[in-house]
């Protein structure tokens, strides 16, 4: 009767004889890695399609990664504010701004404040300046490089310029903390020269110039600026260098021919008359920004409660919530990959298992015991998964950072800083899948015995 049941045995048997038994339960210690290698190449294509699937997982949690990482909130919180907390009594139309909101009274409280670091403060007057000979050419060069793309409102504040040879000025007047933040082009000055008197400082053409790595100069180091204040005094000054206010310090409004010129703050107030700021602005002592928020709301707000408050902690709570979107689509996406991939990985498995019952079978009877058969489920799981992880990384290598900063990193304070980190953290993870499914799929078959499994053949 056992005769009867183990046919298909006896066959391989006569055909192979009792030699290649022998030799096959020798060799068994290492055959069952090539055989692992082998049931992968006969079944590439269906292979492959369970690579990528697990690939796109570990590439999505990759990107994620690469994508935290790669915003910058200094970057961001440099554009938008120049210091801990600013204030300002502006508005979204230049007409209805007060220009002159941040009084001495104001200034005192942020000044004797307990919490602040440093204070600054950026006085703002308009005014025209003659223009000379150099000055002139170069906006004639601007206008001849741009005009085409001007509005009608440039066109006409360029004539108006020309016809009169007068040009609009942003008189801006600084504090130390402030001057500090400048950006400079060339070597910067020092605070105590340009506080001496007799120098301002101006800005460069970087809104129309052709070559953005090196643009133009309206006054070089050295120059003479000529002034006439508006009391009538006319005052010539040196440039002490070329500089730009930091954005968030800046006129706030879109203009189209003008010069910025900076001098100290006394001598602003001095030439002006004018001794209140258009911008305040505090960097805190660390961890002191909840206590300088609450003093700023308590006491400078109560004593003008139009103003406008800019502070660290609202730009953190803002640029988390613009990741946050990211981190929310981020997981979703690596959920359904992941769950697709291990999907198609057990389906893979368990069909690979089940349609070899007898072929399993039949190298148990010839010599391969049950470890070694695991051993050799768990190898192929081992290849899907390494071919996946081996995969990842040349899709991260060569389509991430194209991929990420043509969607997620179009912002300005993005930047791509690639990484395999988050895929070898996930490989552990993935080689418990890959012991875990073989094993609970060899188990399931072992229910049937030998015989069972080559006679249901």
């Amino acid at each position: 009767r056992m005769v009867e049941y183990v046919t298909p045995v006896e066959a391989l048997r006569m055909a192979d004889g009792e030699q290649t038994r022998r030799k096959v339960k020798k060799n068994t210690s290492v055959s069952w890695w090539g055989m692992a290698v082998g049931n992968m190449l006969r079944n590439w294509k269906k292979g492959l399609i369970v690579m990528l699937s697990v690939a796109l997982s570990m590439v999505v949690v990759d990107c994620i990664v690469m994508m935290v990482e790669g915003y910058d909130f200094d970057t961001y919180k440099k554009t938008f504010l120049a210091a801990d907390f600013q204030i300002d009594q502006l508005s979204g139309d230049a007409r209805s701004a007060n220009f002159y909101a941040v009084t001495p009274a104001i200034r005192k409280l942020l000044d004797d404040s307990p919490y602040k670091k440093d204070t600054g403060y950026v006085y703002y007057m308009q005014e025209s300046h003659e223009m000379e000979p150099e000055l002139y050419q170069v906006w004639e060069d601007n206008a001849k490089n741009h005009e085409q793309d001007w509005n009608d409102y440039e066109k006409e504040m360029w004539n108006k310029t020309k016809s009169e040879n007068r040009i609009k000025v942003h008189l801006m007047g600084v504090s130390e903390t402030v001057f500090d933040k400048l950006e400079w082009r060339g070597t910067p000055c020092s605070w105590e020269d340009f506080k001496s008197g007799g120098y301002v400082i101006t800005d460069f053409n970087a809104k129309y110039t052709v070559n953005l790595e090196n643009p133009e100069s309206y006054y070089r180091k050295g120059d003479v600026f000529s002034m006439e204040c508006r009391n009538g005094e006319k005052k010539e000054y040196e440039v002490l260098g070329e500089a730009r206010m930091p954005y968030a310090l800046d006129y706030p409004y879109a203009d189209s021919i003008y010069l910025t010129v900076i001098v100290p703050e006394e001598e602003f107030i001095s030439i002006t008359g004018e001794n209140r700021a258009m911008y305040g602005a505090v960097d805190v002592k660390k961890g002191k920004e909840k206590e300088m928020h609450r003093y700023i709301k308590d006491m400078v707000l109560e004593e003008n409660d139009m103003m406008n408050l800019f502070s660290v902690l609202d730009m953190e709570e803002s640029f988390e919530r613009y990741l946050r979107k990211y981190y929310v689509i981020g997981a979703f996406l690596v959920a359904v990959l992941t769950f697709i991939g291990v999907m198609n990985f057990f389906n893979t498995m368990a069909a690979s298992v089940l349609s070899r019952k007898k072929e399993l079978a039949l190298l148990e009877t010839v010599g391969m015991t049950k470890r070694q058969l695991l051993k050799m489920l768990i190898a192929e799981g081992g290849i899907y998964i390494g071919g996946a992880f081996v995969l990842a990384i040349v899709l991260i290598c060569t389509c991430a950072e194209q991929l990420l900063t043509r969607t997620l990193g179009t912002a300005f304070f993005f930047s791509v800083h690639l990484t395999v980190r988050p895929c070898i953290l996930l490989l552990p993870v993935l080689a418990v899948v890959a012991y875990a499914i073989p094993k609970h799929e060899f188990k399931k078959m072992n229910r049937e015995s030998v015989v069972e499994r080559i006679r249901n053949e």
